[in-house]
């Protein structure tokens, strides 16, 4: 059921989430104090930009 809710919103897991990686380029260009890096080494250099998920509406939503 959280699957197909999912799809009707057209939410990604993999998108919609924030990674170490957005939250850094974002911090970068606003000027802020870069935040302390995660623990774990994959959810520091983890980029869901370069993920692709298999949704073709998460490709088309991305784009734009």
């Amino acid at each position: 059921m959280r699957e197909l809710l999912h799809r009707i919103a057209r939410r990604c897991p993999t998108h919609d989430r924030a990674s170490y990686a957005a939250t850094s380029r974002l911090e970068h260009q606003l000027g802020m104090e870069p935040s302390p890096p995660p623990d774990s080494i994959t959810d520091q250099f983890m980029d869901p930009a370069l993920i692709d998920c298999g949704h073709s509406w998460c490709r088309t939503r991305r784009r734009t």
